[in-house]
């Protein structure tokens, strides 16, 4: 559910970071694939956000610290996860603990979302015959290395897809 922003920014502005308007209007965003506007709500609360869409299509949202944010998979999330989103403070990149995440979740996870202040980027597991890896063994070799991509281009990677 999107709130009104005038309630958003009241809870973000009194401290009530994990307030469900909060809340509700960040796994609105991301379902929205609002990518940028998500961003914003993450930087106005001076915090890093993670959005987890499981395989049936549930949100979880999670708020972090200034400078870090976890994929936390609440109980009774279903895996395969198809998507995590995360902001960063300013830019988009894949931070050791992103890439600490990427491997760990290699085989539940399908693709991954940083969001930076004007841009993000995306991994996504690679198949068989997809070139372009994030490592050239490990678990990081299933996972893409794409380039950052302006807000509004096409990434393939709208809300929960």
């Amino acid at each position: 559910m999107l709130h009104h922003p005038d309630e958003v920014s009241g809870d973000i502005t009194g401290g009530h970071l994990e307030s469900p308007a909060v809340k509700e209007t960040i796994a609105c965003l991301a379902q929205r694939g609002s990518w940028e506007d998500l961003w914003r709500v993450a930087h106005s609360m001076s915090r890093e956000v993670s959005v987890l869409f499981d395989s049936e299509g549930r949100i979880w949202v999670d708020v972090g610290t200034a400078g870090q944010v976890r994929l936390a998979p609440p109980q009774g999330a279903r895996i395969p996860f198809r998507l995590w989103v995360h902001t960063h403070p300013w830019d988009a990149y894949w931070s050791e603990t992103d890439l600490g995440t990427l491997a760990a979740y290699s085989r539940i996870l399908e693709s991954a979302l940083v969001l930076g202040h004007d841009h993000m980027k995306r991994a996504r597991r690679l198949g068989a015959s997809d070139t372009g890896a994030l490592a050239g063994g490990g678990p990081l070799s299933n996972w893409s290395s794409e380039p950052c991509l302006p807000y509004g281009a096409d990434t393939g990677a709208g809300g929960g897809q």
